[in-house]
This record gives C-alpha cells, structure tokens and sequence, in this order.
C-alpha cells in the first residue's frame, strides 16, 4: 500500500516539482533496501535459533528425562549413564 501511495505522490508532483519527486523516488528506494536488508537479517537468525535449539532436542527419553544417545549394548555391556533392558541411555 505504501509503494502504491508514493508512485502516486511522486507522479502526481513530479509535473509540479520534480525536485520533490526526486526525493520521494528515492525515499522509496531507501525504505525497499532497508526492507530487504531487515529481511535478510531476520532470516539469518530465524535459522540460526533453529539450529542451535535442534542440539537441545530431546532425541530419546527415559522415564521423563532427556537423553542425546540410546545405544544397545546388551547385558555385560559398558554404560556410561543409565542402563535399562540392555540399552544405555547417556548425553
């Protein structure tokens, strides 16, 4: 809507003054660029806090609490955190 309103400003004073055309003109071409540099901004962290919080993600749970890992190591096997029906579940 605000680019509609400026072409129509800046076509309606460009015959009149088309020095204040000029400004409007480039007036909207400053707000488009800081659009698109807001945008591009906004994109680079939307995706960064996707990645970071996919780390904290809770892969496998075990009686209500997080564990990163869940490896099958039997019954004699070595396990580093919790061990349950021959699983170990560790960070």
């Amino acid at each position: 809507m605000c680019v509609c309103v400026c072409v129509v400003v800046a076509s309606s004073t460009a015959v009149s003054d088309p020095a204040g055309a000029r400004r409007l003109g480039n007036a909207s071409i400053g707000v488009s660029i800081a659009g698109i540099i807001v945008t591009v901004i906004l994109i680079i962290i939307v995706v960064a806090v996707v990645l970071t919080s996919a780390d904290d993600y809770c892969r496998h749970s075990y009686y209500g609490t997080c564990y990163r890992h869940k490896d099958y190591v039997g019954s004699y096997g070595y396990c580093s955190g919790i061990k349950r029906n021959g699983y170990c579940y560790y960070d």
